[in-house]
């Protein structure tokens, strides 16, 4: 049974290895190295100018609560589990108090870290007492988070197994479903029907383009149910970003890294073109091809980059906008120009 779940263990770290070289490329890497120094400075001028610490509690609250969702218990059960490993308790029991115990280290991992980047704004609350015991309280919180779903899965002499199968599909659903967002998951299954909302939308963008490649791919987008939705909430999470953080440049960068999630959105959308039946009638031409794709996306990032600049300006009200105006509009001129064509120009697609 070590065998089993220690192949597995390789497995999952393979796969989501694989996941985060796709997503996490040279130049997003060289886009969050400059985004992270640029926050980290405004983050310590920031707390530099407070003078009552004491309204960071909130801020500091909600952080925290939030960082309690990373590190969850790990088992690498299956459905089938419940069928072979049923009469072979001892053993699987002993799996998942190591389970418990590898996931217990990594959840101290994360919630050290977190510490650490909060660390100056616990200072600035009430001194190192106060970070200290803070420090030891998210590590008991997260040990008896973890203990109470320990002790639900694994009861006396048995398992639990419907909650054990449903708690282990949750956790490999939200590590898919933050990786959706920077590359095309296979294991998330999407509702294939066609919708007809966007339709008024639709029948505008084909009269102006007749190339069947620009047909394609306008119906692609907006007839499939995956990407409207996604497009939508990470627009409406970049407007929330930049009408209320209260740094001009943390805002600045992230309406920029939401430019850098749509872009990795639009990638199924080329990369799904050859399953379409009359693509193959046709002539292929790659360079009209990426041509009609750079268009769809210059369509889709104008309303985009209207609304961030509009929320931008209503957040901060003040002649410095501008240069950030410049900065947001040079960034999707870029991306939609020079990083899609690098982002879609390789095999990224991964084999389960």
């Amino acid at each position: 049974m070590n065998d089993v779940f220690q192949h597995r263990r390789q497995i999952s770290f393979r796969r989501n290895f694989r996941y985060l070289s796709r997503a996490f490329n040279d130049q997003f890497i060289g886009f969050l190295f400059i985004a992270v120094t640029l926050l980290g400075y405004e983050y310590i001028h920031s707390l530099s100018t407070v003078k009552n610490g004491y309204w960071l509690i909130l801020p500091l609250l909600i952080i925290s609560v939030f960082g309690l969702f990373f590190g969850d218990l790990t088992t690498y059960l299956q459905t089938a589990d419940q069928v072979f490993l049923i009469a072979n308790f001892p053993d699987l029991k002993r799996q998942l108090k190591y389970s418990l115990f590898r996931s217990l280290l990594f959840s101290f991992a994360i919630q050290t870290m977190l510490n650490i980047i909060l660390l100056p704004m616990m200072l600035k609350v009430s001194g190192w007492w106060f970070a200290f015991c803070y420090y030891l309280f998210s590590l008991f919180v997260k040990l008896l988070l973890l203990i109470l779903k320990y002790n639900k899965m694994v009861q006396k002499q048995k398992i639990n197994w419907p909650y054990a199968i449903n708690l282990e599909l949750r956790r490999v659903n939200r590590i898919n479903l933050f990786f959706n967002f920077f590359t095309d998951v296979k294991e998330i299954k999407h509702d294939n029907r066609p919708t007809r909302i966007w339709d008024f939308v639709l029948n505008k963008l084909q009269r102006y383009n007749k190339s069947y490649h620009w047909i394609l791919f306008t119906r692609y987008f907006f007839r499939s149910r995956q990407f409207m939705s996604t497009m939508i909430a990470t627009t409406i999470l970049g407007m929330l970003l930049t009408a209320s953080l209260p740094s001009l440049v943390a805002a600045t960068i992230a309406a920029i890294f939401i430019l850098f999630a749509i872009a990795y959105q639009l990638k199924p959308i080329f990369s799904h073109y050859a399953q379409h039946r009359i693509a193959r009638i046709y002539p292929q031409d790659s360079e009209k091809q990426l041509a009609d794709f750079q268009l769809l996306a210059t369509k889709i990032f104008s309303p985009i980059v209207l609304l961030l600049l509009i929320c931008l300006l209503f957040g901060h009200q003040s002649t410095a906008v501008s240069i950030s105006f410049l900065i947001i509009g040079l960034a999707a001129w870029l991306i939609v120009k020079g990083y899609l064509p690098r982002l879609v120009g390789f095999k990224y697609e991964i084999k389960k």
